[in-house]
């Protein structure tokens, strides 16, 4: 009998993580540092890591999304170049980046240039490409979707499962039938990959982002883009920031 009870407790609790469509999933966030450098910066190879990898946060339901920093100690670097010191220092900035899919509507809080943005705009559907091609992430079946970002000029392939129904993703991605484990920009530029997935039903962790100037997503690519430009930058690249101090 007492078998008999703990194999219908396990069936419990089994259909019920089956049906349960909300958690917390946590990625890996790997930027290729050496691909990013210019032709002039091939020097710096020797001082900077290939790979920078840090931790971002999805807190998911098939209604809403927060995808955030997990907050880390910056990194920093000692090493010479041209005879001189130098010391760098890896640092993100702030990213709450909350989406209503009912609403068709985002509100991302950043940090640029010193200031904090709350940009606040319509959701628009990314012209997602479906390829038939299939792989597992974390234990899930995922298909394969592409789309070229003509704003940053990279090549996007994500991989989504049905098994979970939101249209959530992590960063800037979203959009597919099913959830978005791994993204992947520009053939390993970036890979953003589900690392940890733990299903459960959320209290408040989804709270709509405030504070910040206010602007829409327009303006703030404009702020944005004259910004980069000024100071010699690819308009709408992002990544960790590297901030470098020479003794």
């Amino acid at each position: 009998m007492k078998k008999l009870f703990l194999f219908i407790a396990l069936v419990i609790s089994q259909l019920a993580m089956a049906q349960m469509q909300e958690g917390v999933i946590d990625y890996e966030f790997k930027v290729n540092m050496h691909k990013g450098l210019g032709k002039d910066q091939e020097n710096m190879k020797g001082m900077i890591p290939e790979f920078r990898t840090s931790k971002n946060r999805l807190y998911f339901t098939p209604t809403e999304s927060l995808y955030t920093n997990i907050e880390e100690d910056p990194e920093e670097i000692n090493g010479n170049i041209g005879g001189g010191n130098v010391q760098m220092r890896f640092t993100r900035p702030q990213m709450d980046l909350y989406r209503n899919f009912e609403a068709s509507k985002f509100v991302t809080l950043t940090d640029f240039a010193g200031k904090k943005f709350r940009i606040e705009d319509s959701l628009k559907t990314s012209p997602w490409k479906f390829v038939d091609e299939t792989k597992k992430i974390a234990g899930y079946d995922c298909k394969k979707a592409t789309f070229f970002n003509e704003e940053t000029k990279q090549e996007v392939v994500a991989w989504y499962t049905e098994a979970l129904i939101s249209p959530a993703g992590p960063q800037g991605f979203w959009g597919l039938p099913g959830l978005i484990l791994q993204a992947d920009l520009n053939d390993g530029s970036t890979l953003i990959t589900a690392s940890k997935i733990e299903l459960k039903k959320l209290g408040n962790e989804i709270k709509v982002p405030t504070g910040g100037k206010k602007v829409s997503n327009k303006e703030f690519k404009k702020i944005r883009d004259d910004y980069m430009k000024e100071m010699g930058m690819q308009p709408g690249s992002a990544g960790p920031r590297i901030m470098i101090r020479t003794n």
